[in-house]
């Protein structure tokens, strides 16, 4: 089974130039600077790994999937850091840097219990990723983050975070760390 996790820094656009199709080149010039160095690193990570272009389209729920293919993918980024997942199986994934400041967020969606479960501000920033990460493997624009999402188990020494729903649905993430990253993902 093929279960694999990339990672890369944010490429420019004319750093991704020869390595993404004509259409995604032209399709990005329409973004923000940082929305097209984002979509373009994305795309030449994915094209990369295969060894040639691959025909990518979003599904009713706006997650992105490969056109013809039984393989899965996930995507996220941040400002410094690119995450993509590929396997034949349900995958998402979630990269956020460690010193994020969630205070806000998590004052309106880390209810307390979920709190008691992180031992440092820092382990908030992963929690806040496992639910992402939920909300991204479940493709359910009807779940609530603020309502329906709990994470049940936080356990970093064996970097695995337990989410589920109100629908009784229930996933274990992997988390990994960088020096400057929390990556949580299901492959």
């Amino acid at each position: 089974m093929t279960n694999t996790l990339l990672l890369s820094k944010p490429l420019t656009a004319h750093q991704c130039r020869d390595r993404v199709s004509e259409a995604d080149f032209q399709r990005a010039m329409d973004f923000s600077e940082a929305r097209a160095s984002e979509y373009l690193t994305w795309r030449a990570m994915l094209y990369d790994y295969f060894g040639h272009l691959v025909e990518i389209a979003y599904n009713g729920a706006g997650a992105p999937e490969i056109v013809g293919s039984n393989l899965n993918i996930g995507v996220s980024h941040c400002v410094d850091c690119v995450a993509v997942v590929i396997s034949e199986g349900l995958c998402a994934v979630d990269v956020e840097r460690k010193d994020r400041d969630v205070k806000r967020i998590s004052q309106r969606f880390i209810t307390p219990q979920e709190r008691e479960l992180c031992s440092s501000e820092q382990e908030l920033v992963a929690l806040w990723c496992a639910r992402e990460c939920y909300y991204k493997l479940r493709q359910d624009r009807s779940l609530s983050m603020l309502t329906d999402i709990h994470v049940v188990a936080l356990d970093m020494a064996a970097e695995v975070v337990t989410v589920e729903d109100n629908r009784t649905e229930r996933a274990s993430f992997r988390i990994e760390q960088t020096a400057e990253h929390f990556i949580v993902y299901m492959v």
